[in-house]
């Protein structure tokens, strides 16, 4: 359901509008907004948010950066050098390989704990599918003398 338009012959969302096409919360939307963080949000005489797809644009960029960890702050400075121009694409660039870069950091990350669920979920199946094999070596609680299994991954 696409909201009127209003004087631009662009189309026009609501919040809600625009969280449901984006799967966000409308809260989301709104705090991205409330932050600075989407340029050129029009309200109408009622004070309604209405999202062009250029904000949208926009909102789907925050979100990805602030999805990888980036803090509001420096997702505001990038949004503020990409209004400024051409002359900050060096400092833009290095802002995203650093942030791709801490991505591949929590990627690895979340890889070796991965691992590790695997590891407790086939020996949880183990035991749930025969419970007379023995203690459940990988609960502190509970282990006997028996070193623990190394769940830790390889690195």
């Amino acid at each position: 359901m696409m909201a009127k338009t209003t004087s631009s012959e662009e189309p026009k969302y609501t919040v809600k509008e625009v969280a449901d096409k984006l799967g966000l919360s409308t809260y989301t939307v709104r705090y991205y907004d409330n932050a600075g963080l989407v340029p050129g949000v029009e309200r109408t005489d009622g004070n309604i948010r209405m999202f062009s797809e250029q904000n949208i644009s926009w909102l789907k960029l925050i979100h990805c950066l602030r999805t990888t960890g980036l803090p509001i702050d420096k997702v505001r400075h990038y949004v503020q050098m990409c209004l400024q121009g051409e002359s900050t694409i060096p400092e833009r660039a290095e802002l995203i390989f650093q942030q791709e870069r801490n991505l591949r950091e929590q990627l690895k990350t979340l890889n070796r704990q991965m691992e590790i669920l695997k590891y407790k979920k086939q020996h949880y199946q183990q035991l749930l599918a025969n419970p007379q094999t023995g203690v459940d070596c990988c609960n502190p609680h509970t282990r006997q003398e028996k070193s623990e299994p190394n769940i830790l991954p390889k690195k």
